[in-house]
């Protein structure tokens, strides 16, 4: 009986060893695929400076056509966005960078798995004083948008799609609307109010999850895009006329032909420097 119990008890030990050793196996593995996997995924930055001594003029938007909507901002008037410069830095405001739908070496099962679903909650477009906001909004297809009044008269969203059936819903002072749109569009759709021809808002909404706008000081940011593969990234602004052609790229001129850019970005941070944009390439 004592011979059985021993051996019993080595054999239960070279099991329990095994089972340790392959445990550690399979723990070392897990984390190795894991290390691997997050290290093919790239963050990208890039500033956009206006490269003039002279900022462009700001204009004021003329509301005298509705004086219910003048009167709302009482002595001061909202400026037009078209063109927004940052008078300290000269970074160019709502500019806006993609991997282009057709160019780009892309398709959607290349994002990473945390933006391949849309994000359930709801993307807000205000109207407030008789101005869009926000200005410039990225949105993912089949996410519900949520057109909303905040002013005390009626306003339209007319939005002027391609793959997807327009639409142009009115929106009562105080109520909102949900508009759903399942397909990509190719390239930012412009969204209208007739009642007050002066309001204009853009929609960015791409196939792939990536969408950089620029903010106040000129900066865009994306994250989590493959990295080791090149990519061809378009660059857009409402000013320009067709693209912006050419830029100085880290005190470099170079030519961004049709306003496409290929990167090969690295694992990580990529700050890819500071563009340079001259104003004659806002022709519009």
């Amino acid at each position: 009986m004592p011979r059985l119990v021993s051996s019993c008890f080595r054999s239960a030990s070279k099991v329990f060893r095994f089972g340790f050793l392959l445990s550690g196996i399979l723990f070392v593995t897990s984390t190795t695929e894991q290390s691997t996997f997050a290290a093919d995924w790239a963050d990208l930055q890039l500033t956009f400076v206006y490269d003039a001594a002279e900022l462009p003029k700001l204009e004021p938007v003329e509301m005298a056509k509705d004086p219910a909507c003048e009167a709302l901002w009482k002595d001061a008037k909202p400026m037009a966005e078209d063109l927004l410069v940052d008078a300290t830095t000269k970074g160019i405001k709502n500019i806006v960078f993609y991997p282009d739908p057709k160019k780009s070496g892309l398709v959607s099962g290349d994002a990473h798995p945390d933006l391949l679903k849309a994000p359930e909650g709801s993307v807000v477009l205000d109207n407030v004083k008789c101005v869009f906001e926000p200005h410039i909004f990225s949105i993912r297809p089949s996410q519900t948008l949520m057109v909303k009044n905040s002013d005390t008269m009626g306003h339209n969203a007319l939005f002027n799609v391609f793959s997807n059936a327009g639409v142009n819903p009115l929106i009562p002072a105080g109520g909102s609307k949900d508009v759903v749109f399942t397909k990509s569009e190719r390239a930012p759709i412009p969204v209208q109010c007739n009642i007050h021809p002066w309001m204009i808002s853009y929609m960015l909404m791409f196939e792939l999850p990536y969408v950089g706008i620029s903010d106040a000081s000129g900066v865009l940011k994306m994250e989590k895009l493959p990295a080791g593969k090149p990519i061809t990234f378009k660059i857009w602004h409402e000013k320009m006329d067709k693209s912006i052609d050419s830029v100085t790229l880290d005190g470099k001129e170079v030519e961004w032909k049709k306003g496409l850019v290929e990167f090969t970005l690295k694992p990580g941070a990529n700050n890819l420097g500071v563009v340079k944009i001259k104003p004659t390439e806002f022709k519009k």
